[in-house]
Order: structure tokens, then C-alpha cells, then sequence
């Protein structure tokens, strides 16, 4: 037989005994727990948060971490401000049990307001007589949506996280925040700096393997039980309840037949779709607590007539609607449960959201101005129906007569193209003529090139006629020419001995310019070898001149300056000269006195001041930092935290703080640590 006491449709799994589906949010939430961040978890209802909440509280008690949880709805709605807070505290009272008398201790200081009898009450009581780490899981927030002086209890919250700065006992408690709210609901005052403080934990909805420790519920071999879960998150999307009810519906039909195995095992798709709809479509909708809640949050409980007409707009799915976490409207949305958020696009959470939430919906709970055109058009129905029929038949009618006239206009076009054909016939018999006529006159342009080629060979005969006797006349030039060109090749030889006459006179000239240029190479070296002694007795000098005046350091970079120079070999300096600089160097050596240079600033420095034991040195500069240094010059810190030049910088009388005034119209102050302790 199936089991369905597995699934969990209401309150939390642990009191129900079902089984518990972890999420990537359970691990999440605990380690922010276990580091004393301040968390909240701010979903829609029936995602699982008393359960995460009850599993984490848990855990951290078997780690030796004191958790509370303290439900806000117990506190009651038709109450004061002292007995609500007053509530609070006893809640605290039952789980931890102080020494204190928490009666007596509240009426003690009742000349306090609430809010800071409550936060007196977390120093002075609780972290007192608690050691370690106190986590307190503040469940049902949105309880206090109602009240009107609530806002000092979240603003007593951010208090206790803001006084960390100042006492590193509050390190030891945090908060856990859970409920159907946004952080800007919790603080209701515009003129109060809204509720700021603390990591959002989102909740999701079960992936496919996240699920499948439901299907052990159905009582199948793994690959029958898995189809049907995948059956099921096609309509429940994953959403915790629905998918729980939804397996616990099928389970509960499987049971009621005759052979209850027989039944979930022959489960087919359509038998999924008949459950589903039998169960939270139609009548069945009114009746399910959750979809009850989507309702009211879509209609009582909106903010703004715009929520119903931007999950119009996201279940038309027709363009993108991107989550802006700054609309109250689209937070509003979220809380609800009916969309969420899939890669900063809105979508509608479910198909059975879908259906119940549908366009027939949407527009009955519309306000008027923002309805549907097609509400608003519905009673000019029979007119619209009128001219569709009249539009239809004049349609008719329009294509008989333009199919009449189509067939006129074949007709036509036949005819014109028998005439054509006729006229491109009657054109090619005068092409084929007028070919004739001109092949004939190509016959007599021939004849008359041939008469033209037969003179062109007489006078070719006469040309050559006449060339036998110009080759003879050439022959004659020729023997002519020989002889000039006898005459030619004696100038020839005359030339080429007034040019070797003259190469020898350019060698000479070149061995001249060689003997110059080795001169000049010797003057230039022993112009260097003058300028290297020049300089090196020039950088003595500098160096005894900067020792004269007090500068050792310049004076000692100075000499090693020289000293790296006769450390390289070079023949160029001078004996006496090498003997001054060495001498110069050990002046300098012997004669400097030890002091110390603090460098490490990127810019200008502005600010200077000794700790009182005259131990430490602070240094304020135009690069953004201040920085501390010991007597020996070592850089200790460098405090970074500051957005422009920091101008001044002074110890505390007992030398434990250092306070830093900036361009960036801020004060900080620091610990001898470089820690930064607080901003003022």
C-alpha cells in the first residue's frame, strides 16, 4: 500500500513527521548562523520556512550554539506595546531561563520606553548569563503589519547590529528574520531610516532530484514512481505544498480503489491532469488554503491597483517583465507566490497557478479602469457579429465579379498574343531579307580586297627591287664604318689610362682621409678620458659640499654614484683622480651619522603625530591612507578606508586609538591593530 504520511501539506515537516526535503538554503541559513550574521527569509507561504527554520534551530543546538524561536503570532494583535514586548521577553525567558526574574526586572525599569527596556534587556540579562553564541529565530514578522508600534522593535534590531561596532559582546547574538514581508514593510514610518541590516536567504522551489525522496511515498519500483513525479512538477512547478498535496492526492485515490498498487501503477498522464484538476480547480480552488492565500494577496491584501495588471502582463508572456527590487508592486508579487523570479525575469510560478489565475480572473477582480478591452467591448458583440456576416458576403460577391474579369482579361491577353506572334513573324522575314542583302555586300567587299591584294604584292616586287640596291649601298657604309670604328678604339685606350690615373689619385686621397679620421678617434678618447676625470672630480666635490651642509644621506648617494664608477674598470680614469674619489667615499662613509627616512606615501603628506609612549608614528597623507610607523622607521600599518585626502591624524590620550579627519567629510577612528572601529 502507498504510504501519504510523508507528505506534509501543513505546519512544519518535523511535527508532522513526514519527510524533510533539504535545499541549497539549508545550508546557507546555517552557516550565516553559525558566523552570527543577521538573516532574514521573506517568501510566500507554505515554502517551507518553519520547517528550515525548526531543522536549523536544531542543528545549532547539537553544536553547542543557543537558539530560540519565538513566534510573533503568539504575541497576539488586540494587545499594548508593553504587553507585546513584554510577550517578547518571557518567550525568551521559557527557552533560555535566566537567573534573572524577568517580571521583576521589566517592572524595575519601567521608566524606560519599551524598545530600550528591550535592548537593555539583550545587554545587561541575556548576553550576560548566556555564554557563547545566542541565534533567536523571529517567526510570523508579518503579524506586525498590523500594529502601529512595532517599528521600534526592527529599529531595536538594527540597534543591537550596529552597536557591534562599539561592544564586541553583541558579536555573540544575531537575528533570524522569517516571514511574508519585504524589509521596506517592516519599518512603516517614511521619516525613519528604513530596515537595512542583514543577508536575504531565498527559499526555491524543489528541483526534479531534490523531489524524488517523495516518490518513495508511491510505494513503485524508482523508474514508475519517477515518471509520476515528473507528471506532478509539470503542474506544481516544484512548489512544496502543491507538490506534497498534489502526491498525497494520488496516493489517497490509489488507496480508495480495490487494488490500491494496481491503480498508481497504471497511472498515465491524463490520470495526473483528472487529479489535479479535481483538486484544486473549479469549487476545489475556494476551498485550498494556499490558493486562498494567493487570492487574498492578489486582491485584499494588495498594495496597488497595478499588481493584477502587471501579472496580466507577465502570464501574457507576450514581452519580458524584469523584477525590480524597488517595485512594490512586483515585491508584492513575489510575496504572493503567484510568479517568481526566473534570470531577472518574472514568470508565473506553476501551471496550476496558471489555470487558477487565468484571464477570466484576472479581469472579474480588475478595477474597471484597468480591465480588459474585451470586457469593455463585449456588449458591441451583436454589432460586430453584424458587420462580420456583411463583410463576408460583400467579400463573396467581390471575388465572383473579380473572377469574371479575370476570365475577360485571358481572353484578351490570347489575342494579343496571336497578334504578336503573327508581328514577330512578319519582323523575322524582314531580318532574313535584310541578312541577304548584306551577305551580298560582303561577296563585293571581298572582290574588291582581293583586287586590292594583288597591287599590294606588284608593289611589294618593286620594293624588293629596290632593296637589293639599298643592300649594296649599305655594304659600302659598312666598310666605312670599320674604319671609324679603328679610329674609335685607339681614343678608347687613351681614355681607360686617364681613368686608372685617376683611381690611383682617389686611393691616394682615401688613405689620406683615414690618417684624419685614426687623428681624430685619438682626440675624442682623450676628450673622454679628460670629461670621465672631469665628471668623477665633479661628484667628489658635490659629495664633500653635501657632507659640509649636513646632508649625509644626498652626500652618501652622491660618493656611491663615484664609487660605482671606478668599480667598472676603466683605463681612462686618472691615478690621482681614482685616489681622491676613494678618499671622498670613505669621508662620507666614516663621517655620516645614522637617521631614518619614513617613504611609503604615494602623494603628498599632511599630517604627523608620535603616540603618547613616543613608540608609534602617524602619517596622514593625499593618498586616501594613513599609515603607522616604529621608531626604527618599519612601516606597521597602513590604514585604508578613507575616499579622499586625509588632512590630520591624532592618538587618543591612552595611545589605543587613532582618529583620522578627511576630505571625504568623514572622522574614523582606528585601533592600534589598523581595524576600523567606526565612522563618524
Amino acid at each position: 500500500m502507498a504510504n501519504p504520511s510523508i507528505y506534509t501539506v501543513g505546519g512544519t515537516v518535523q511535527a508532522g513527521g513526514g519527510i524533510y526535503i533539504p535545499r541549497q538554503a539549508d545550508e546557507e541559513l546555517l552557516g550565516l548562523c553559525q558566523s552570527a550574521i543577521f538573516v532574514y527569509v521573506l517568501t510566500p507561504r507554505q515554502m517551507g520556512k518553519s520547517s528550515l527554520m525548526v531543522r536549523t534551530a536544531e542543528t545549532l543546538r547539537e553544536e553547542g550554539i543557543s537558539s530560540v524561536i519565538v513566534d510573533l503570532q503568539e504575541l497576539g494583535a488586540n494587545v499594548t506595546a508593553e504587553q507585546w514586548y513584554f510577550g517578547f521577553l518571557v518567550k525568551l525567558d521559557d527557552q533560555l531561563m535566566f537567573n534573572t526574574d524577568v517580571v521583576s526586572w521589566w517592572q524595575e525599569h519601567q521608566h524606560l520606553g519599551v524598545s530600550q527596556r528591550l535592548t537593555q534587556f539583550f545587554e545587561r540579562v541575556l548576553l550576560a548569563e548566556v555564554d557563547g553564541q545566542v541565534v533567536i529565530f523571529v517567526d510570523e514578522i508579518d503579524s506586525t503589519l498590523s500594529l502601529d508600534f512595532t517599528d521600534d522593535f526592527f529599529i531595536a534590531i538594527r540597534y543591537l547590529y550596529v552597536a557591534r561596532a562599539t561592544n564586541p559582546e553583541f558579536h555573540r547574538l544575531s537575528f533570524v528574520l522569517m516571514g511574508v514581508a519585504t524589509p521596506g514593510d517592516l519599518i512603516n514610518d517614511a521619516k525613519r531610516t528604513p530596515f537595512n541590516i542583514g543577508q536575504r536567504v531565498d527559499l526555491t522551489d524543489f528541483t526534479l532530484e531534490e523531489a524524488l525522496p517523495l516518490a518513495e511515498g508511491l510505494s513503485l519500483p524508482s523508474d514508475e514512481a519517477n515518471q509520476i513525479l515528473r507528471w506532478v512538477l509539470k503542474w506544481t512547478g516544484g512548489h512544496p505544498y502543491l507538490t506534497q498535496r498534489l502526491c498525497g492526492a494520488l496516493v489517497a485515490e490509489g488507496n480508495s480503489e480495490l487494488v490500491e498498487t494496481r491503480f498508481i501503477a497504471s497511472l498515465e498522464s491524463r490520470d495526473v491532469d483528472r487529479i489535479v484538476s479535481s483538486t484544486f480547480f473549479g469549487a476545489m480552488s475556494e476551498q485550498d488554503n494556499n490558493l486562498q492565500f494567493v487570492r487574498d494577496m492578489l486582491t485584499k491584501r494588495s498594495p496597488d491597483p497595478e499588481v493584477l495588471a502587471i501579472y496580466r502582463q507577465i502570464r501574457w508572456g507576450k514581452r519580458a517583465i524584469v523584477d525590480e527590487e524597488q517595485s512594490l508592486a512586483k515585491s508584492h508579487l513575489k510575496l504572493s507566490g503567484v510568479v517568481r523570479r526566473e534570470n531577472n525575469v518574472l514568470r508565473v510560478r506553476n501551471q496550476i497557478y496558471r489555470q487558477v489565475f487565468d484571464y477570466k480572473w484576472i479581469n472579474k477582480h480588475l478595477p474597471f479602469n484597468l480591465r480588459d478591452r474585451w470586457e469593455q467591448l463585449k456588449p458591441a458583440l451583436p454589432y460586430v457579429a453584424v458587420l462580420v456576416v456583411f463583410s463576408v458576403l460583400m467579400t463573396g460577391v467581390a471575388v465572383y465579379v473579380n473572377d469574371q474579369r479575370l476570365i475577360v482579361q485571358d481572353a484578351r491577353d490570347r489575342e494579343e498574343q496571336q497578334r504578336l506572334e503573327a508581328e514577330n513573324q512578319r519582323n523575322e522575314a524582314k531580318r532574313q531579307a535584310r541578312n541577304a542583302r548584306t551577305q551580298q555586300k560582303k561577296a563585293e567587299e571581298q572582290s574588291r580586297e582581293a583586287e586590292k591584294q594583288k597591287r599590294i604584292a606588284n608593289e611589294e616586287s618593286e620594293r624588293a627591287k629596290k632593296g637589293e640596291e639599298q643592300a649594296k649601298l649599305a655594304q659600302q657604309l659598312a666598310e666605312e664604318s670599320g674604319k671609324k670604328l679603328a679610329i674609335a678604339l685607339g681614343k678608347t685606350k687613351a681614355a681607360e689610362q686617364v681613368a686608372k690615373d685617376r683611381q690611383a689619385e682617389a686611393e691616394r686621397q682615401r688613405n689620406i682621409a683615414q690618417k684624419q679620421e685614426q687623428q681624430a678617434t685619438v682626440a675624442k678618447a682623450d676628450a673622454d678620458k679628460r670629461r670621465i676625470n672631469a665628471e668623477i672630480l665633479a661628484d667628489s666635490l658635490k659629495s664633500q659640499k653635501l657632507m659640509a651642509s649636513n646632508l649625509e644621506l644626498d652626500a652618501l648617494v652622491a660618493g656611491l654614484k663615484v664609487g660605482k664608477r671606478l668599480k667598472t674598470p676603466n683605463k681612462n680614469v686618472e691615478p690621482d683622480t681614482g685616489i681622491l674619489a676613494v678618499a671622498t667615499l670613505q669621508q662620507v662613509i666614516y663621517g655620516i651619522k645614522e637617521r631614518n627616512r619614513l617613504e611609503g606615501h604615494s602623494n603628498s603628506v599632511n599630517s604627523v603625530a608620535f603616540s603618547p609612549d613616543g613608540q608609534t608614528i602617524a602619517s596622514a597623507s593625499d593618498d586616501n591612507t594613513v599609515k603607522l610607523w616604529n621608531r626604527n622607521g618599519q612601516l606597521l600599518q597602513t590604514l585604508q578606508g578613507h575616499s579622499d585626502s586625509v588632512w590630520g591624524v591624532a592618538f587618543s590620550p591612552d595611545g589605543q586609538t587613532i582618529a583620522s579627519a578627511s576630505d571625504d567629510n568623514t572622522v574614523k577612528l582606528w585601533n592600534r591593530n589598523g581595524q576600523l572601529l567606526q565612522t563618524l
